[in-house]
């Protein structure tokens, strides 16, 4: 993520191209939106003991667990196929990664824009626990998450699409009794759906990956720099 936040910054300073990059992580590791505070937002020890890691992302938004997945980072000027506001990057992000979806054999829609509260960035609840704004959902379950940094010429947009079920185990790491550990599990499982969850046989990361790319070619209509 200091790579995505290196490419923001050029684009700030007017140089650089509109770059979409894809990737995984090892080990597994928890992003905590800019404004989150890791003494509190998680439990340290038990994070240790489970070998994964935490990063601060210089977007916004909640704890995401990033494990059984693939997260996209954009960042691109606020010009041509990218001007527009906050919600109309979202919306066309979001229209990308429904196109995305559709090629793997899954109907996704845009969910509505949430109410203030739910978006809030102190909340305490995770990102996959509740519907945020222009992201998407199947049959009424969360299947992206994502998060945005805008500057005066730039933006930069992260994002996570489940493959897997692992992202429920973020409750393992959080600073809460056990019996609501066990609560916000279920409330994972009940709200977000991950694709592999969804289609049967699951195409290996390498197709995912070259599906989503070209998901975003088509929907911006630009061929994007990938780093």
């Amino acid at each position: 993520m200091r790579v995505d936040r290196t490419l923001f910054d050029a684009l700030e300073a007017g140089r650089g191209e509109p770059t979409l990059r894809l990737y995984a992580w090892s080990p597994w590791t928890v992003s905590l939106g800019v404004h989150q505070d890791p003494a509190s937002a998680l439990d340290l020890t038990a994070l240790a003991a489970r070998g994964w890691g935490w990063v601060h992302r210089p977007t916004g938004g909640r704890a995401v667990l990033h494990a059984e997945e693939i997260t996209y980072a954009v960042a691109a000027p606020l010009t041509g196929p990218f001007a527009g506001g906050l919600a109309e990057t979202h919306r066309r992000i979001g229209r990308a990664l429904v196109r995305f979806y559709a090629a793997c054999g899954v109907a996704a829609e845009l969910t509505r824009p949430a109410p203030a509260a739910e978006l809030d960035p102190r909340s305490p609840t995770p990102c996959f626990a509740s519907p945020g704004l222009a992201e998407l959902e199947a049959d009424g379950r969360k299947l992206a998450g994502s998060a945005q940094r805008r500057g005066r010429r730039a933006f930069l947009q992260h994002g996570s699409l489940l493959l897997g079920t692992a992202h429920r185990r973020l409750a393992e790491v959080l600073p809460l009794p056990a019996p609501a550990r066990e609560r916000l599990r279920a409330s994972l499982a009940a709200r977000a759906a991950a694709l592999g969850e969804l289609v049967p046989s699951l195409s290996d990361q390498a197709v995912l990956r070259e599906r989503l790319a070209a998901a975003f070619a088509e929907e911006f209509d630009l061929d994007w720099l990938d780093v």
